[in-house]
Parts: C-alpha cells; structure tokens; sequence
C-alpha cells in the first residue's frame, strides 16, 4: 500500500524501522531548501524484515518519487518529481552521497536511504514570527484563486476524526486540546485541494506560497505558526505516520499552538491530501 507522507511505498516502509533483536532504529524522512518550510513529510512505518535492497536507473515508482522529493528538500536534486529514476536523480543520489561519505554509486541501497530519512527528519527551519508592525488597512483586496473545495467551516466526517485523534494525543501528554478555527479550516482544504489540482507536494504552493504567506494572504494572524501535511489513504494511517515522525509530532504536540484548522481532499498520487495548519493566539 503506499501509506505515506510523501508517498513511501512497501518497500521504502521496510527500510524506516527495521528490527534487531529487540532494538528498532526509527528513521526521519523529509522540499526546497531555502523554502520548504519545518513542517515536515514523512512517512513512517514499522516492518520486523532486514532484506536488502537498491533500486537506480529505469526504476520508477512511489520509492523513487518520495527519494525525489526528500533529495530536493535537501538541495541535492532540482529536477522534477516524476517518480521515474533518471540521470537527474542519479546524480542527485551521487551528490548525497558524496556529501556524507557512502559509497558513490548513483543508486539507492539500504544504508543510502537510511541516510537519506535521517537527514530529511532534521530539517529545522524556525518558526515565522507575527510581523513587529501592523501591516496597512487594505485598500483593493486582491483577488485569491477560489479552487472548489467544500465552503462550509464545520468539518467533514474525516476532518473530525482526526481532530479527535490530535487531541487525543495532546490530553495524553495533560496539553489543552486545540480549537477549530474557521479560517484555518478554509485555508488547509484550500491548501489539499491546490496539491491535488497542481500535482504538487510541499509546504510551498505555487498559487499561495508559503503556509506563512497563505495565512496572511487571508488575514489570519498569530503569534507562532505551523503546518503539517501528509499523502495517504486513511485518516488513521496518516495520523500514525504523523506521530511517528518527529517533527509531525512536536507540531501536534507543540503547547506554542492553540487552534487548528484541518482540509482533507479526496486525490493525489496516495488517494487523500492532508493538511494541517496550526496556530497560537
């Protein structure tokens, strides 16, 4: 099944958490370096299998588009995510490993991509602050793509369900549970329904940029800020690779936020988009 953030088939599943003896070496996964913002996408999954493997050239797949996308968060790889193993992604692969001294063969073998989710699970970018100064009354309002999502705030069946598995978390670590808030709730079902229609996955939209500007863009304001998103199929698998990634799991259970707002869409390469935005007043 290609349960992911940022799309981890089967096979990529079996390389985040393997086991040895009674041990588990649980591995971080995570667009753009200069922009793609904290809030991480990682998939994580356990599996007790220790089979090697390597993929390279002509191997195409959801294992090759989630490397794609971790390698062009760290900077290694500019090409586009296709999914397709190509000389681009070779010598983005090469590049990595060159940096952190494995062997350079252009392909994707265990340890390579256990390299590869470790270093993407430590992407740390601070969080924006409010601006020191009041931005100007608006004057002409500029108009914003209104893709169709649903307009109602109130939330679908399975916005609610994982609204209710968030909090759950946070009352289990004695945290206030977070509130919903409206206009974040518009703005996440925009932000799922734009990586649907622009066949996208990251922090920074082409229509809005990044969560931080999307959120002035539609006058919310805060005193911290986030955002989580996640490719996959089910509510519950999403929320559980959420929480097994670190960073996915500070946002949820960051005591900075105090409202959320959750957009889930039907589509994308794993079947549903998840986003959610958080932040503190």
């Amino acid at each position: 099944m290609n349960l992911v953030i940022l799309m981890l088939s089967s096979t990529v599943r079996r390389m985040i958490l393997k086991t040895t003896g009674s041990e588990r070496k649980r591995m971080l996964q995570g667009k753009k370096k200069h922009v793609w913002i904290i809030l991480i996408c990682i998939a994580l999954f356990c599996s007790s299998t220790t089979t090697a493997f390597a993929y390279g050239k002509g191997a195409k797949g959801p294992d090759v588009y989630a490397v794609q996308g971790m390698l062009k968060s760290l900077g290694y790889y500019s090409g586009p995510i296709t999914g397709y193993y190509g000389n681009q992604t070779s010598l983005g692969v090469k590049a990595f490993q060159s940096r952190y001294g494995l062997p350079v063969t252009g392909n994707v073998d265990d340890q390579t991509l256990q390299s590869i989710l470790w270093a993407y699970g430590n992407l740390k970018i601070p969080k924006k602050p409010t601006p020191p100064t009041p931005a100007p009354p608006p004057t002409t309002p500029k108009p914003t793509p209104k893709p169709q999502v649903p307009s109602t705030t109130e939330l679908t069946v399975e916005e609610k369900q994982m609204l209710d598995l968030v909090n759950k978390e946070r009352a289990a670590v004695g945290l206030s549970p977070l509130a919903v808030d409206p206009a974040l709730t518009k703005t996440a079902r925009l932000k799922s329904q734009d990586m649907v229609d622009n066949n996208y996955f990251s922090h920074d939209s082409p229509t809005y940029g990044s969560p931080f500007d999307m959120m002035q863009k539609f006058g919310i304001t805060y005193n911290a800020a986030g955002e989580n998103i996640a490719c996959n199929q089910s509510v519950q698998a999403a929320h559980e690779a959420l929480m097994n990634s670190a960073g996915h799991k500070a946002n949820i259970l960051s005591k900075d936020y105090t409202h959320i707002g959750i957009g889930i869409v039907n589509g994308g390469p794993c079947g549903k988009m998840f986003t959610q935005q958080f932040i503190g007043k």
